[in-house]
């Protein structure tokens, strides 16, 4: 029988939430983002980001971020969601 060894990875999850704030203020701008934040599952990520106002362009960026970082053997999840009126006053 073969000796199989596993190795843990460290995962920097401030650089994977940096990645994708990075990414949406790119091409919404850095206004438009209000908020960004990780959750840690045993097996994967979640980044949440809050925007002013959720559009087909910030669906299409959340899963162009996903794609990449699942390419990249991330399991990272991205989803938007639309800020209250009073959180953007």
């Amino acid at each position: 029988m073969n000796n199989l060894m596993f190795h843990t990875v460290e995962v920097d999850t401030a650089k994977i939430e940096a990645f994708v704030k990075e990414g949406f203020e790119n091409k919404l701008g850095k206004n438009n983002v209000l908020n960004t934040q990780l959750f840690a599952y045993p097996n994967e990520y979640i980044v949440a980001v809050t925007i002013r106002k959720k559009n087909a362009e910030a669906q299409n960026i959340a899963h162009e971020l996903q794609e990449i970082m699942i390419d990249n053997n991330l399991p990272v999840a991205v989803y938007t969601k639309e800020a209250h009126a009073e959180a953007t006053s």
